[in-house]
C-alpha cells in the first residue's frame, strides 16, 4: 500500500488497527504464561458458588483452615481478658479469628458462608467476639506486631504436632549482626533485635558458678530459713503480706516509704522487710517495721548504693528480691511485692481485696515499655501482687532456680518476664497487666512522659493509689525527684547514715520490740519540698532552677 495515497483518516484507522493487532498478541503470549484456569474453577470465580465450597479455604488447607472472620480488637480484648497490657487507639483495627473445622463457624449459616468465602463478592463478615466465638471449643490466641518494622510473614502450618510456640526466622549472620535481606533466613531467638542486639544470650560460667554457690547455700539452711520465718509470719498474722527488700545504700527510700505512710496514717503491721544487711535491719526495725534477716544468704549482696540501672550492685541486689517472693509465697501467704522507691496514697491492698477484681494468679503494674525483651507482657517487677497457689509457688521455685539468668542479662524483670510467658503457656498462669492508662497505678512512665497525669496527682484529683519513681538511673535522681513533687517525708539528718548515727538509743534499736524509735528523729509530718529542676514535675513552682535536659 502506497500511504502517501492515504488519507488522514484511513491513516489513522489503520494505525489504530495495527496498535489493537499488537496489544491482543501481547495479551495472549502473556496468557500463555499464566496458570491456566480449568473448567471447574471458573464458576467459583466468575459468580456465586452455590455447592458450598470456597475459592479461598481449598482442600489442600482444609485441614485446619475452613473460615476467616473480623472481630473488632477492642471488643475481642474486653471480651476475653488475655492479661497484656492494651495497645491505646485501636478503635478502628480488627482481628482476625481463622476456623479449624466447619463445626466451628458462627451458627448462622449466611455469616458462615460469607466466613468460608463462598460468594466473593461479600466482604469478610465483621462480628462481634462472642458471635465469632460462639461454637468455638478451644481458642488458640496469637499477639502480634511487627518490631522493627520489617517486611514480616506469617506461616501456618496444618496437620503437624501441636506447638503453642513461635518460631522466629530472621535473614541474618550466623552469630551476631542486624538484619540482612541478602542472607538466608534462619532459626532465631525471639529477643534478636532487627538492629542485631540479642536481649537472651546464655548465662556464662561466672554467671554459673556464682548462682550455684548462692543456690547451695540457701537449699542448706532451707529448711531452717523457712521455720523462723513462718514463726514471724504467724506472729505478724496478716493474711496478706506487704514485702520489701533493701541494701543500705538504698535505705532513704524505704524510710522515707515508712515516713510517708505514718504521715498519711497507715498501718504498717502487714509490712515485712528483707534487709541484705544489719544496717538496714536496724533502720527499718526503728521506724517499727518487721524485719527477716538471714545473714547467710545476704552475706554475698553489696551494701552501696547502685550507680546506674543494671549495674553490677544492682543486678547482686536482685537476688534478694527473687528469695523473699519465693519464701513468702511457699509459705502460703498471697503477697504484695514493691520496690522501695514507691508510696502510697491509699492502702494498695484495698484494691486487691476488692471481689469485683477479676481474678487472676498474678498482677503487675504496667512497666510502660514495649521493648522485645519485655514481650509480651511489660511487666513491672517493682510492684505486683501474687495469689499463693500451686501454679505460682511452682513459678517463683522456677524464678529462683534460674537467677543465673538475672547476672546474664543484667535484669530481674527480664527473667520474670520470659517465665511468665512461659508458665502461663505451660502451666496456665493467669497473668494481668494493669494498662498504663489506668490512674490507680502509676510511675516512671507518667512521670517523665505524661505531665498531665503528674498533675493529677500532685494536686490530689488523681485515683492513684501509689506512686512508684521507676524510669529512674539512680537513687540521687529519685530523691531529688520525690523532693520536688512533694513526696518526701524522710529529714536531712537521717539521710545516709546508720541508726547508731541518728540515735544513741542502741538498747531500744537492738531490741525486739522496736516500738519506731527512729520515727520521731527521721520522720516529718509534712512533705519537704525542695525545687530541683524547672522541667520535672513538681508541687511549687520552681522557675529559679535549671532545666535538667541541659544538664
Amino acid at each position: 500500500n502506497n500511504i502517501s495515497n492515504l488519507s488522514d483518516g484511513e491513516l489513522q484507522r489503520k494505525v489504530e488497527a495495527l496498535a489493537k493487532q499488537k496489544v491482543k498478541a501481547q495479551l495472549e503470549e502473556l496468557c500463555k504464561k499464566l496458570p491456566s484456569v480449568t473448567p471447574q474453577d471458573a464458576p467459583q470465580i466468575s459468580h456465586r458458588n452455590t455447592k458450598g465450597e470456597s475459592i479461598l479455604f481449598s482442600k489442600s488447607i482444609s485441614h485446619f483452615a475452613q473460615g476467616l472472620v473480623r472481630v473488632a480488637k477492642d471488643d475481642l480484648m474486653q471480651t476475653f481478658d488475655f492479661g497484656v497490657p492494651p495497645t491505646p487507639d485501636t478503635e478502628d483495627l480488627d482481628a482476625l479469628i481463622l476456623y479449624n473445622k466447619k463445626e466451628a463457624l458462627p451458627s448462622d449459616e449466611n455469616v458462615a458462608r460469607a466466613a468460608r468465602y463462598e460468594d466473593p463478592t461479600k466482604p469478610l463478615p465483621l462480628l462481634s467476639a462472642k458471635t465469632a466465638t460462639e461454637n468455638c471449643d478451644t481458642m488458640n490466641v496469637i499477639l502480634t506486631n511487627n518490631p522493627g518494622n520489617t517486611r514480616q510473614c506469617f506461616a501456618l502450618v496444618g496437620g503437624q504436632y501441636q506447638s503453642y510456640h513461635v518460631q522466629r526466622w530472621m535473614r541474618r549472620p550466623d552469630h551476631y549482626g542486624a538484619l540482612n535481606s541478602k542472607m538466608p533466613l534462619k532459626l532465631t531467638s525471639r529477643a534478636w533485635t532487627a538492629a542485631g542486639r540479642q536481649e537472651f544470650t546464655p548465662p556464662k560460667e561466672r554467671h554459673v558458678k556464682k548462682h550455684q554457690e548462692k543456690l547451695l547455700t540457701y537449699l542448706t539452711e532451707a529448711v531452717n530459713i523457712k521455720s523462723r520465718l513462718k514463726t514471724l509470719l504467724q506472729k505478724m498474722n496478716q493474711k496478706t503480706v506487704v514485702v520489701l527488700t533493701c541494701n543500705h545504700g538504698q535505705s532513704e527510700l524505704l524510710m522515707n516509704f515508712a515516713c510517708s505512710a505514718r504521715a498519711r496514717g497507715f498501718d504498717l503491721q502487714n509490712v515485712l522487710v528483707f534487709p541484705t544487711d544489719m544496717e538496714t535491719k536496724e533502720l527499718a526495725e526503728g521506724l517499727g517495721l518487721a524485719t527477716f534477716y538471714e545473714e547467710k544468704i545476704m552475706a554475698s549482696i553489696p551494701k552501696a548504693e547502685a550507680s546506674v540501672y543494671g549495674d553490677s550492685i544492682f543486678t547482686s541486689v536482685m537476688f534478694a528480691k527473687v528469695l523473699c517472693v519465693q519464701l513468702v509465697n511457699e509459705l502460703g501467704y498471697d503477697l504484695l511485692f514493691q520496690d522501695a522507691d514507691v508510696v502510697w496514697y491509699k492502702d494498695p491492698l484495698d484494691y486487691f481485696h476488692d471481689k469485683s477484681l477479676p481474678e487472676f494468679d498474678i498482677y503487675f503494674q504496667d512497666d510502660g515499655s514495649r521493648q522485645e525483651r519485655y514481650a509480651p507482657y511489660s511487666a513491672n517487677t517493682g510492684f505486683y501482687y501474687v495469689r499463693s497457689n500451686d501454679v505460682t509457688k511452682h513459678l517463683f521455685r522456677h524464678m529462683l532456680y534460674s537467677s543465673d539468668l538475672i547476672d546474664a542479662w543484667n535484669s530481674h524483670q527480664q527473667v520474670l518476664i520470659s517465665l511468665l510467658a512461659e508458665h502461663s503457656s505451660v502451666m496456665g498462669l493467669s497473668v494481668k497487666i494493669f494498662p498504663k492508662e489506668m490512674e490507680e497505678f502509676p510511675g516512671g512512665l507518667q512521670y517523665h512522659r505524661k505531665k498531665e497525669s503528674l498533675k493529677k496527682i500532685i494536686s490530689g484529683d488523681s485515683k492513684a493509689y501509689i506512686f512508684h519513681m521507676s524510669w529512674t538511673n539512680n537513687k540521687k535522681d529519685k530523691l531529688k525527684f520525690f523532693q520536688q513533687m512533694g513526696e518526701w517525708y524522710l529529714n536531712e539528718q537521717c539521710i545516709g547514715k546508720e541508726a547508731h548515727e541518728i540515735t544513741d538509743e542502741k538498747s531500744a534499736i537492738l531490741g525486739s520490740n522496736i516500738g519506731g524509735v527512729l520515727f520521731k528523729h527521721c520522720c516529718s509530718a509534712e512533705p519537704l519540698i525542695t525545687c530541683h529542676y524547672r522541667d520535672k514535675p513538681s508541687k511549687v513552682p520552681c522557675p529559679d532552677s535549671p532545666f535538667l535536659s541541659m544538664k
